[in-house]
């Protein structure tokens, strides 16, 4: 037989060795099967006797092959007769079953329960605990923590979460100059009117009556509209930061620079939002919306949602306004909370069931507007427009570089990451936005 049977025998055999000792089967049901039971065990005995000494000859051979098949003994064979009889200590290749079943405890457990390989009457004897005298860990990496290998997803939680921004709703433009002029629209008139057809080919008259005169317009006159410009010169600005790192922290983070760049990046646009919106102007400032001269203001009025729709009038009357139908309503984080927990009856406290169900996807729109939130905008007022009347010129869109000039870095295995932004923004037209207070 092959090793792995005579093996898988063994075990068959000593495992119903064991059900004999240790399960009421080893006891019977009469004195004649108790007798049937005890000649069974026994002749497992020396059937695991016999096997025993079968794979401890098999263990022998394969040593001795092994042992003789080293360049060292081959070459001791050929050169004298009398080869040494002793050999370097090998390993235990015994099996974990093996090295069991032949330990003296095993052997001393089973002459207690067995003695001449019969079983003893009386009380059953508890098996003894054979005991590890090393404990195999895997909490320790020099036991079976060795073994464990690190799953790394690859995955971070990023500080911010993208989201429709300011500069989503305005016009994108480019640059590559260091100052913009453009032209505002300040104010205008619309004549436009139908015209009758011409009677006759007379021009006008004046008319001079002391103390006024009559003109007299000729039939099918077209009229003219009115016009107010102005032109605005605006300084191209930077928006920029950074953070120093270690050599070794680029090496060997991994995903270390993608995360530190988009990182940077996203921060250098969530301050230009903020710029856009309310930046006073003042160098290197930007003047955002808020701060532009000309744009409409609207009251608070009852609630935050009535108070949004009168502004949304205010921009789209060409008696108040642009006479633009407005494409978006900027608000600060309290202020779109309080849209969200608005109620049927008016208030965000009770008068009946939330308006907006909180176990459904919050809205992003409110009166046809898109719904921008914004950190950087001011509480309890909210800008609403038609958002394509102001451009953001990029001259050099966010981007980041790596450099270890500054001071002693390069001694020092230290490098500099930096986002910078360079670009202007302006309104064209600024009755075509107006700032709302949509809370007391």
């Amino acid at each position: 037989m092959t090793t792995s049977v005579l093996a898988k025998e063994f075990e068959r055999l000593a495992t119903r060795n064991a059900q004999l000792l240790h399960t009421e089967e080893g006891e019977g049901q009469s004195i004649a099967e108790s007798e049937e039971k005890a000649q069974e065990f026994e002749n497992n005995l020396q059937r695991l006797e016999e096997i025993k000494d079968l794979l401890e000859k098999e263990r022998r051979f394969d040593e001795l092959n092994a042992w003789a098949s080293t360049p060292e003994r081959r070459s001791a064979a050929f050169a004298a007769d009398d080869a040494p009889t002793d050999r370097p200590e090998r390993k235990d290749r015994r099996s974990a079953g093996q090295q069991l079943i032949e330990s003296d405890d095993f052997k001393a457990w089973l002459a207690q329960l067995a003695p001449n390989g019969q079983l003893s009457d009386g009380t059953p004897v508890n098996s003894k605990k054979f005991q590890v005298k090393d404990l195999i860990t895997g909490g320790d990496d020099t036991s079976g923590g060795a073994f464990f290998q690190t799953d790394y997803s690859g995955l971070y939680v990023p500080f911010v979460q993208p989201r429709l921004t300011v500069r989503d709703l305005v016009l994108n433009a480019t640059t590559d100059a260091d100052l913009i002029e453009y032209v505002r629209a300040v104010s205008h008139t619309n004549n436009a009117q139908e015209v009758a057809e011409a009677e006759n080919a007379d021009d006008g008259t004046i008319t001079f009556d002391d103390p006024d005169y009559v003109v007299s317009t000729p039939s099918g006159t077209k009229p003219n509209s009115e016009f107010s410009w102005l032109k605005v010169t605006t300084t191209v600005q930077p928006i920029a930061h950074g953070v120093p790192i270690t050599k070794r922290a680029l090496m060997n983070g991994g995903q270390m620079r993608g995360i530190v760049d988009q990182q940077l990046r996203y921060d250098v646009e969530a301050r230009l939002n903020a710029q856009m919106i309310a930046g006073n102007g003042t160098d290197p400032n930007i003047r955002g919306i808020r701060n532009t001269s000309g744009i409409l203001t609207q009251a608070f009025s009852n609630n935050i949602i009535e108070t949004l729709r009168k502004g949304k009038t205010k921009v789209a009357s060409t008696n108040t306004g642009s006479g633009k139908v407005p494409t978006g309503a900027v608000l600060a984080p309290e202020n779109l909370e309080t849209l969200d927990l608005f109620r049927t009856g008016g208030s965000t406290t009770s008068d009946g069931p939330f308006l907006v169900s909180p176990f459904g996807d919050a809205p992003t729109r409110i009166w046809g507007m898109n719904l921008v939130e914004e950190p950087g905008m001011t509480a309890n007022r909210a800008v609403v427009g038609y958002f394509r009347d102001a451009v953001l010129w990029d001259r050099q869109i966010a981007t980041i570089q790596a450099f270890d000039q500054h001071k002693d870095f390069a001694m020092r295995n230290l490098v500099q990451l930096l986002a910078e932004w360079w670009g202007a923004f302006g309104v064209l037209q600024p009755k075509s936005f107006c700032d709302c207070t949509v809370a007391t």
